[in-house]
């Protein structure tokens, strides 16, 4: 009798330890979950921001290898040729000119025919002239951005997107790579401990190794061949919007790059927190703490 007590006083203590344990690793799991939803909610709002025409890309920094002048756009690790462009636009800007001067041409002859009296209207209307183009060249809110509240009408400036998104990037390589640890430490305090809901804790491992390796920045690392979820302010401000505007394809695969792997990596990070969930209500079943 005196055995078996001295060998359940032993499990008692070992199994209060691995439960003060994993509540400690459950509540940072939990914070680090969040912080992680929270960058990536931001990282797609600025995507969808950009697309909107909501960034104010005046003086910025990131776009500084794009040239209107020459027939290539470097943009980090993408290149868009604009020469096919420049092609179908100088036609369209050569007739234009040719109508422009064609009717210039006319107005001075039909000015040269009018009365004197009409030049003093002549020089006030030149005089008022460059006060109205000041006033033309002034970005006017449109309507519809009249009707949106106030706060949906701040422009972020291109050079604070870049900050955040900086921010938001180290935020989740750290913040991912320590939810996949958390997991890691709860597997073994459950193996450890005999604690039980192995099989729910071990898929919430792997499914956010998975989510990791999604997310990470491949095309920094791998050049050209693969991309991860995270992406540089230069890729999406200058790169990928450029090559959108090229043709359908490169719209598709704009979108798929920004929106499905945001997708499916907010998925799997959804998907194993609630694996890691069901762990945490199996353990506490088999204590008898829940029913």
């Amino acid at each position: 009798m005196e055995d078996n007590k001295q060998q359940k006083a032993p499990d008692l203590i070992d199994t209060t330890d691995c439960l003060e344990a994993i509540g400690a690793i459950r509540s940072m799991k939990n914070f680090l979950f969040a912080v992680i939803m929270l960058c990536l909610i931001v990282t797609g709002i600025v995507f969808w921001l950009e697309r909107a025409g909501r960034i104010d890309k005046s003086g910025c920094t990131c776009c500084g290898g794009c040239a209107p002048t020459a027939g290539v756009c470097k943009t980090g690790n993408l290149v868009v040729d604009t020469s096919a462009a420049k092609e179908t636009v100088q036609p369209d800007v050569v007739q234009a000119a040719s109508q422009i001067s064609a009717l210039a041409e006319s107005l001075q002859v039909a000015a040269a025919r009018e009365l004197p009296s009409e030049s003093s209207a002549v020089e006030t209307v030149e005089q008022t002239a460059p006060e109205a183009e000041a006033k033309t060249s002034q970005p006017q809110p449109s309507a519809q951005e009249e009707t949106l509240p106030g706060i949906f009408r701040v422009r972020p400036s291109c050079n604070t997107v870049v900050m955040v998104v900086k921010a938001c990037n180290f935020i989740l390589v750290i913040a991912s790579t320590m939810y996949c640890l958390m997991l890691l430490m709860s597997l073994k305090i459950s193996l450890t401990g005999r604690l039980g809901g192995i099989n729910h804790i071990s898929r919430a491992f792997f499914i956010s190794l998975f989510a990791l390796v999604i997310l990470l920045p491949w095309q920094v690392l791998l050049p050209g061949v693969v991309t991860g979820v995270i992406y540089q302010p230069k890729e999406l401000l200058c790169g990928w919007s450029a090559r959108a505007k090229l043709s359908t394809f490169w719209l598709v695969m704009c979108y798929l790059r920004f929106v499905a792997l945001w997708l499916v990596v907010v998925w799997l990070f959804v998907w194993s927190q609630v694996r890691a969930g069901k762990w945490a209500k199996a353990t506490l079943r088999r204590l008898g703490l829940v029913r």
